[in-house]
């Protein structure tokens, strides 16, 4: 009787019965086929998606010497804080490109390299102009999933930061190569920062150009000495790694899917991610909760149309370059 209880307290209508069903090939149970699953498919999975930080460096004559030095210092200097990120993020591998200009550009990485295995070889100024339209066709060329954006697992959408101390040499041709750049989707989508150095920090037009690489004036930082250009670079690289890197990724499909836009976050955000680099506590952004809480990283999006908004904006907060650092 109790056995009777026990079998009519079942819901029998909440099986899907069509289930086992499926299974009827007139085999016995135990000579059903067992499927082994995709060892390729599972490795895919587990793998990480690349999160690229590309660095974009001027090497012309003008920055021989302190300026060179402190951008060597700086990327040196910011790896071992990247490897912790790394290491730390279970669902991002991040990868270092280093594209150097001046009259030509080159590519001191011939593919992204993951930052655990990257070595870092000090840039050496060549002299030569400031010739931004190689720099910016040298990156359209590899912002593309049959170059540098080829992870099998999917890739963030890229951190982009270029750096110079003087207006365009080649001021009449950059144009046209910046306006096929901003046609590149990867690009569209990309986080962007523009660091002006010492005489770039002076130079109208070399602001401009870097805003309108940037589209976003809060991207575009005045460096007007080594220090403050060497505290930029750390905290600008370290800060969009987690700003990217918390917000979404592209997965490699038909075409890249937006996922960290202006249009989907407040031009005002300022919530910071926690930096190994001290910022005076009374300049120091607001709490992240003040944020509505981003999608997991391995969500996919769905894809947007295209908007002419400016890129987002780095969450640094109002750091005062001029006093915030001893110099």
């Amino acid at each position: 009787m109790a056995g009777n209880d026990l079998f009519d307290s079942f819901d029998l209508d909440s099986f899907d019965f069509g289930n086992f069903d499926s299974l009827d090939t007139g085999m016995q149970p135990q000579q059903q086929p067992v499927e082994t699953p995709d060892v390729a498919n599972i490795v895919t999975s587990l793998r990480k998606r690349a999160m690229v930080v590309f660095f974009v460096i001027d090497i012309s004559g003008s920055m021989r010497g302190a300026r060179i030095g402190a951008v060597n210092d700086a990327i040196r200097n910011v790896l071992p804080e990247l490897k912790k990120r790394e290491r730390g993020n279970t669902s991002a591998e991040i990868q270092i490109a280093v594209l150097e200009f001046s009259t030509k550009a080159n590519w001191r990485t011939f593919s992204p390299v993951p930052v655990s295995d990257y070595r870092y070889d000090d840039i050496e100024n060549v002299g030569g102009g400031t010739n931004y339209g190689t720099a910016f066709r040298a990156l359209n060329e590899k912002l593309s999933r049959k170059q540098f954006l080829n992870a099998a697992a999917g890739s963030y959408t890229p951190l982009i930061i270029f750096m110079t101390d003087g207006k365009p040499s080649d001021m009449g041709l950059y144009h046209e190569e910046l306006e096929k750049l901003k046609r590149n989707k990867w690009f569209q989508y990309s986080t962007r920062a523009g660091i002006a150095i010492e005489e770039g920090a002076l130079s109208r037009e070399c602001k401009n150009v870097l805003l309108e690489f940037t589209e976003n004036e809060n991207n575009v930082y005045e460096a007007k000495n080594t220090v403050i250009l060497a505290k930029q670079i750390e905290l600008v690289t370290l800060t969009g790694v987690d700003f990217v890197t918390q917000q979404g990724s592209i997965q490699n499909s038909t075409a890249p899917a937006p996922s960290n836009t202006a249009a989907n976050f407040s031009s005002n955000m300022t919530a910071a991610p926690r930096q190994e680099t001290a910022i005076p506590s009374s300049r120091r952004a607001e709490t992240a909760s003040e944020v509505s809480a981003p999608a997991p990283a391995n969500t996919p999006v769905a894809p947007q149309p295209i908007t002419e908004t400016a890129s987002p904006t780095l969450p640094l907060g109002e750091i005062d370059w001029e006093n915030d650092f001893n110099f």
